[in-house]
C-alpha cells in the first residue's frame, strides 16, 4: 500500500449502464444510416412534421412573438 495516497473510492455512482450504452449506440447507428439513405423529400417531410409539432406545443404568446420577429412589428395581425 502506498504511503503517499489515501485509499479513496474513485468509482462514480453515475456510471453508465452497459446495456443502455449499447442501446444508445444501436439507435444512433440506425438513425445515422436512415438519414444517409432516405430521400431528400422524405427528410424534408420529417423536418416539417417535427417543426409543426414544436410550434403547436408553444403558447399563443410565444407564437405571436416569433411571428412579429419574422414579419416585423408593422404587422401584428395574423392574416
Amino acid at each position: 500500500m502506498s504511503t503517499t495516497y489515501w485509499q479513496e473510492d474513485v468509482t462514480d455512482d453515475q456510471e453508465p449502464d452497459p446495456e443502455q450504452q449499447r442501446r444508445d449506440m444501436i439507435v444512433n447507428t440506425l438513425g445515422e444510416y436512415r438519414l444517409n439513405v432516405m430521400a431528400v423529400s422524405e427528410m424534408l417531410a420529417m423536418c416539417s412534421a417535427y417543426l409543426s409539432q414544436d410550434l403547436e406545443s408553444r403558447s399563443t404568446d410565444e407564437l405571436e412573438a416569433m411571428y412579429a420577429q419574422l414579419v416585423g412589428n408593422e404587422s401584428q395581425e395574423v392574416h
